[in-house]
């Protein structure tokens, strides 16, 4: 039950941010990815071109999954769950770079500059739903990209193809697919145009008035609350003001953990909340018990460490 936004200020920084939700244990954390290559299953080894920062775990205490995250160029991606609508491929097609669910967000990340780029790469990927290299899930994914030029693309993997949309409103949350999470949107502003004008002026009155929509565990209810609060509020004036409007925003859709789910094994909650400057190459992450914010630049990270890739604790 994830959520992601992001924010451009008035000193032209491009945010964004997410809540990691996820029914399963795992000890998340900030890390530096920054190997010369990066496996996967079904297209060897990659080379990582562009070293990155982000939120990860490690599988079967072996492979490193990584859900979001930003690298030395400005580009970020973040991988959200998109159980019921995801269409992959059942087996590796020829001609194609293939790769698993699990693998896209490194292979956006460590091999490109900006989300040009990543489109025009695009048309050579095939995800298979075939397992990663660790654990024994294929997860349903959609991803949310944003670089430095304030560009922001939602790409999901629908009828064995990749879609893409340009995501003018910057949010995005898990199932359904991203053009029913605006009709749903559009219903509820009771606005019948694609006049972001319009659209923000309604927002505008209830954030004003206090009547936002408030959001439960359910994804579209989530979307309308994080997009209201957006739309309705002014730019921030800079990078700081934006990190707390971003996390203010994902803290109350934050789904605290309760020892009751242990008895659930499929109940959601947040895992961590994180928040990327895709300008200053920031990125802070919050472990949703502890409460610690922890906040690392990828320059100091990467002079520190080179060519490695490690937890950044």
């Amino acid at each position: 039950m994830c959520t992601s936004l992001t924010m451009t200020t008035l000193d032209e920084h491009l945010l964004a941010g997410r809540t990691m939700d996820f029914p399963v244990k795992g000890n998340w954390h900030p890390v530096l990815v920054a190997d010369r290559f990066y496996n996967t299953p079904l297209a060897g080894k990659r080379t990582i071109k562009y070293p990155f920062i982000g939120g990860g775990q490690l599988i079967d205490n072996h492979d490193l999954l990584v859900a979001d995250g930003v690298n030395t160029q400005g580009l970020s991606c973040a991988e959200l769950m998109f159980p019921l609508k995801a269409s992959y491929h059942q087996a590796p097609v020829d001609n194609q770079l293939n790769l698993t669910p699990q693998d896209f967000l490194s292979w956006v990340l460590a091999e490109h500059q900006s989300i040009s780029e990543v489109l025009t790469n695009l048309p050579d990927i095939a995800i298979i739903g075939q397992k990663w290299l660790s654990g024994n899930e294929i997860y349903s994914f959609h991803w949310l990209l944003a670089d430095k030029t304030g560009r922001t693309v939602i790409i999901e993997p629908l009828d064995h193809q990749l879609v893409v949309t340009t995501d003018n409103i910057g949010v995005l949350t898990n199932s359904p697919t991203y053009p029913e999470h605006i009709k749903n949107l559009k219903n509820q502003l009771d606005v019948s145009t694609n006049d972001s004008t319009e659209w923000q002026a309604v927002a505008r009155k209830y954030v004003v008035n206090n009547h936002v929509p408030q959001p439960t565990n359910t994804p579209t209810t989530r979307f309308v609350y994080a997009a209201i609060n957006k739309l309705g509020t002014a730019k921030p004036a800079d990078s700081e003001l934006a990190t707390i409007f971003l996390n203010q925003i994902l803290s109350e859709v934050a789904i605290p953990f309760k020892p009751t789910m242990n008895d659930h094994p499929n109940f959601n909650f947040t895992h961590y909340i994180s928040e990327w400057d895709c300008t200053s190459l920031t990125y802070q992450f919050t472990d949703c018990q502890s409460q610690t914010p922890m906040i690392h630049s990828l320059a100091d990270v990467l002079d520190q460490e080179p060519h490695t890739t490690h937890f950044l604790l």
